[in-house]
């Protein structure tokens, strides 16, 4: 209420002052279509701080923009006027209600279109608007406008009274905003006119763009290059100039000799290259004004936005490019000329602009553009972020590598239990403690024996650091290749089959020999072979799980995968040097019998699970839309059951006692198998909220997708709305002023699930990115063909010189990634602005929500601080 109260005060009291003059000023002008038909645009160009209202605001708050139109038969208007501009839609605090506004860091244009019937009798008509800065709002105000329109002839005179060249050599300027003054003369908005012009119509086929990121204190001017295609294979390449508040950029007119550098384009003519005319120079805030720094009047660009444009004709297939020259002062000090080169390839559909100071770098993406219509987008981004509110991706790699290590340890401990290894435990502790000239020597021995044991286990994963040093794509391509994963269906079904006891898996017998002679060295070697004979003669326990580990760690890279290893070897190992240490432990352990034959089925059952998920991730990279969420849990849910029939004595396996009792232990897993099955049956209850199934928090990552579904599909998780294009995403984010935070995903990616449904579907989380973020999820193992005409040759990220060839979806994302942020791995969560500019430090896998809401948080301050609220 004392909001309302205080913004009541100030319309009455600034009442007052509405006839000195007003924050927004008009320009009307209209262009000819075809035949009878003509679009008028009236266009609001606002002072730095000040904002314009809507037509589409809500009601309750400050008032729309309305355009009044004196109604006759002269005309008829065709649709309603259409608004384009700085939009921003949010809560209001000074009104309490929601509005949109358009902001002051460019012009906001209102286009109508009609068809004359009289040209004769003018078009008026009145247009009422409001505009408010952040501490003030003036009383509502009208702007009177009428438009002259003459009958379109062959041989019709141009707005500047001159003939207009022919349709091929026709440079058109832009519309996005008008320029009052472009002969350098000295007008005062608060008392000129409001000027007419009638632009000469051009039919835009395609438009190409790419942008620096937005203008800051330190890089004061942020320059967009807009290419639009238009007939006769001409192009019109426009350097679009947003200036950063109290700084100016000085005319093309200007005579240098005065001080100032003057902005200049130059599109470089080369064979099959060739401009058309002059350069145009179009600005709101063009003014021919007296300068302090050069003590001269000089005509200048004063804050908001300048375009310079050039109409280019290009033989099919030939490359544009130039540059643009500028300076930029403020009241206090100018900067250095700048040089902003940009280039056009027609044949890639690709606009490139290059970044002052370095750290852009641009990909252009070309899928469905449902926001953007026919246009073909290029973006610049920056990969430096402007705040460092949150810890980065090394933290929470960190945090990643220390689960992998964990998983590994686990699956060390599963190993130890196997008939492979478990009983040789006291036999090479009672080698040792037997063999050494004394107790230390033999605890020496065994502590060193455990070491050997995990150095090769950690040795076996150095040639994925080596296949990751070529190439950081070839894990992610392994982990997601369909053949592979269809491959490792195979094996893990196989390894069950040996669990079960139908067949036993073993080595080459020689290898196993050779390693066994070997320890007859004596001394340190010695040791090292007897440990290498464990891991050789051990394989058919320890390949499964060794699997296992490798097809869910490798995916991340090669250091998840050495984490995972070291894990493995840890565990494996340690307990040979502690029971050497402390012997009388031994004693205590169970002896070997039957119930390791027991562990291993049970493992076999584990296995035939883990296959599924393997030719899950086939089914999803390939989109066979076969194994979805449905199937998949009621498999697991019969090896879960499987577990509890064979421990309750139900079912046997070849290697199983006829004597075979039900133990305490036994019970209890069988218990548990029982109650996990209810588990995964929870899993087909639906999700009010979302839409889907409820997400099942130990599946995560190991599950298909729960939109994954047969019978309650959806698009995106934990029902936020996402694109998975990166065009469509930025436009609309472009569009409703928002950050955006692109999502590095993938199908096969396990800890992209854990996030999805363990972190996104927490309150607090999921509101963020429901409310004040657009979601881009870009899946880097899509194995979709591009269609050809987008397939592109890129150089490789090895430093190799070679090149290739992008030709499906997930590799375009994942070139991305790499060329871009320099960072291969999935989940990769980056914050960025509509324009590009890197929010704060980038995050990998956070299970973490306190974290990765600050890590939100941080991206969401840094963004309305660019944007200057």
């Amino acid at each position: 209420m004392a909001l309302r109260l205080t913004l009541l005060f100030s319309l009455l009291s600034l009442s007052l002052f509405g006839q000195f003059g007003s924050p927004i000023s008009w320009t009307f002008e209209q262009r000819h279509l075809d035949g009878d038909r003509f679009e008028l645009i009236a266009t609001a160009t606002a002072d730095p701080g000040w904002s314009i209202y809507s037509q589409f605001t809500d009601a309750g708050g400050p008032v729309p923009t309305t355009f009044y139109w004196e109604e006759g038969d002269h005309y008829e208007r065709i649709g309603e006027v259409k608004e384009t501009g700085h939009k921003k839609e949010g809560m209001d605090e000074l009104f309490g209600v929601n509005v949109i506004k358009y902001l002051s860091d460019q012009a906001t244009v209102f286009r109508q279109t009609v068809r004359v019937t009289d040209y004769g009798t003018p078009i008026e008509g009145e247009v009422e608007f409001m505009c408010c800065d952040d501490t003030q709002c003036l009383p509502p105000t009208t702007e009177p406008f009428a438009y002259t329109l003459a009958q379109p002839t062959d041989g019709a005179m141009g707005a500047n009274g001159n003939r207009p060249l022919p349709a091929a050599d026709r440079p058109a300027p832009a519309v996005d905003a008008p320029a009052p003054v472009t002969d350098g003369t000295e007008v005062d908005k608060e008392t000129a006119p409001p000027k007419v012009a009638n632009l000469p119509a051009e039919e835009v086929l395609a438009t190409y763009t790419a942008a620096l990121p937005l203008p800051t204190q330190d890089e004061p001017v942020s320059w967009s290059l807009r290419v639009e295609e238009l007939d006769g294979s001409r192009y019109r390449l426009s350097m679009v100039g947003t200036l950063a508040e109290g700084w100016t950029v000085y005319s093309q007119t200007i005579d240098p000799e005065i001080g100032p550098i003057p902005t200049e384009m130059v599109v470089e003519e080369k064979t099959g290259v060739s401009p058309i005319g002059e350069v145009t120079e179009t600005s709101a805030t063009l003014h021919k004004l007296f300068d302090t720094t050069w003590e001269a009047e000089v005509t200048k660009v004063d804050g908001g936005t300048v375009t310079y444009s050039q109409v280019v004709r290009a033989e099919p297939g030939t490359g544009i490019s130039g540059y643009l020259t500028f300076q930029t002062c403020n009241d206090e000090m100018c900067l250095p000329p700048r040089d902003v080169p940009f280039t056009f390839d027609p044949a890639a559909s690709l606009a490139t602009v290059d970044g002052i100071g370095g750290g852009a770098a641009g990909l252009a993406s070309a899928d469905d553009r449902p926001q953007v219509g026919a246009t073909a987008q290029a973006y610049t981004f920056n990969a430096e972020p402007l705040a460092a509110c949150n810890v980065g991706e090394a933290v929470t790699q960190g945090q990643s590598l220390w689960s992998i290590f964990g998983l590994g340890v686990l699956g060390g401990l599963f190993a130890l239990l196997m008939p492979c290894i478990f009983p040789m435990i006291p036999l090479t502790v009672s080698f040792f403690t037997k063999s050494g000239e004394s107790r230390t020597d033999g605890v020496k021995q065994a502590t060193l024996y455990g070491f050997f044991i995990f150095l090769i286990y950690v040795l076996l994963s150095v040639p994925f650091h080596l296949i990751a040093g070529i190439d950081p794509s070839i894990l992610n391509s392994i982990a997601s290749n369909v053949w592979l994963n269809l491959l490792f269906f195979a094996v893990f079904m196989f390894f069950a089959g040996s669990f079960f006891g139908f067949y036993e898996l073993t080595l080459p017998q020689s290898w196993s020999n050779r390693a066994s002679e070997a320890e007859g060295t004596g001394g340190v070697l010695g040791i090292f072979f007897m440990a290498l004979t464990l891991a050789l003669v051990s394989f058919s326990c320890t390949g499964p799980i060794l699997g296992s580990l490798l097809v869910e760690a490798v995916s991340d890279g090669a250091w998840p995968l050495t984490a995972g290893m070291a894990g493995f070897g840890v565990a494996l190992g340690l307990p040979f040097a502690l029971f050497a240490a402390f012997p009388g432990v031994l004693n205590k352990m169970p002896k070997s019998g039957g119930w390791l034959n027991s562990v291993k089925v049970v493992l076999g059952f584990v296995e035939v699970a883990l296959a599924f998920k393997f030719l899950s991730n086939a089914d999803l990279v390939g989109d066979w839309n076969l194994l979805r969420i449905e199937p998949f849990l009621i498999i697991w849910m019969l090896c879960s059951l499987g577990i509890a029939a064979y421990l309750f004595g139900w079912i046997s396996f070849p290697h199983d006692s006829k004597k075979r009792k039900v133990g305490p232990l036994a019970a209890v897993v069988a218990v548990a198998g029982v109650l996990f099955t209810a588990y995964l049956a929870f899993g087909f209850t639906k999700n009010e909220d979302t839409g889907s199934y409820q997400s099942l928090n130990l599946l995560s990552g190991i599950a298909p997708p729960v939109c994954y579904s047969y019978l309650n599909p959806c698009d995106c998780p934990q029902g936020i709305t996402c694109f998975k294009d990166l065009d469509a995403g930025l436009a609309y984010a472009r569009e409703v002023n928002k950050p955006v935070m692109l999502d590095f995903t993938g199908y096969t990616c396990v800890n992209c699930r854990k996030m999805e449904e363990n972190v996104w579907s927490q309150d607090r989380i999921n509101n963020l990115l429901t409310e004040d973020y657009v979601l881009i999820s870009l899946y880097v193992d899509d194995r979709k063909e591009l269609p050809a005409e987008q397939w592109k040759e890129v150089s490789r990220l090895d430093g190799s010189g070679r090149s290739i060839t992008i030709d499906q979806v997930g590799e375009k994302w994942h070139y991305f990634q790499q060329s871009v942020f320099q960072h291969a791995t999935q989940p990769y969560y980056v914050l960025v602005s509509p324009d590009g500019q890197t929010l704060n430090p980038p995050v990998a896998y956070t299970p973490n929500a306190e974290d990765y809401e600050r890590f939100l948080r941080c991206g969401l301050n840094t963004f309305e601080e660019l944007q200057g609220k």
